[in-house]
């Protein structure tokens, strides 16, 4: 996989956080290193939370299988929303740069409804959330071709739930407490 060059999609993207966000909006950017599929990953500072952004996963085209059909770009951002901080959580861009690589190294994007369980607390230290869920982001779409996903996080017993009765039900369930599904580690 090659680094995307900026496309038209993923300036939508942005274009559609700055439009929901404002032009003065609160804008923290973590770059990424040299050589990264990413070109980084945004945080917009919100009325009661930081909604963290990839920048460029919407470009990635995976390898072509051997006597498989030419892929197609991946078409999709990830976000994240946080609690509320001075700053965003650093936990924060690790957690969506690490689902983002693994969208990657799998070779196919997320879609609304998936889940994955990355083994350790989503901040990197004592949470009880260890999962996410992944869901439409409820607060900025684009107008174009591009589809911006949440990943939510969640504990191993809601990560277990969702394999039973659906990760959109367990989130929905959630949502009744936090409509954003902030990913708070208090939480847990």
């Amino acid at each position: 996989m090659s680094r995307p060059d900026p496309t038209p999609a993923g300036a939508t993207v942005e274009e559609a956080f700055a439009a929901h966000y404002g032009e003065g909006a609160v804008r923290k950017v973590a770059r990424a290193p040299a050589g990264d599929v990413l070109r980084g990953i945004a945080a917009y500072r919100g009325p009661e939370h930081w909604h963290l952004v990839t920048l460029g996963l919407a470009g990635v085209v995976p390898a072509r299988r051997e006597g498989g059909p030419e892929p197609a770009p991946f078409a999709q951002e990830l976000t994240l929303l946080v609690p509320a901080a001075e700053t965003p959580p650093a936990w924060a861009f690790a957690l969506l740069d690490g689902a983002a690589r693994t969208a990657i190294a799998v070779g196919r994007p997320f879609h609304a409804g998936a889940r994955l369980a990355p083994g350790a607390p989503v901040d990197g230290a004592g949470s009880g959330l260890v999962a996410l869920g992944i869901r439409v982001d409820p607060l900025v779409q684009p107008d174009g071709p591009d589809l911006v996903l949440q990943a939510v996080g969640v504990t191993s017993g809601e990560h277990a739930l969702m394999g039973r009765v659906g990760t959109d039900l367990v989130l929905q369930r959630l949502a009744a407490r936090d409509p954003l599904l902030r990913t708070d580690p208090a939480r847990a």
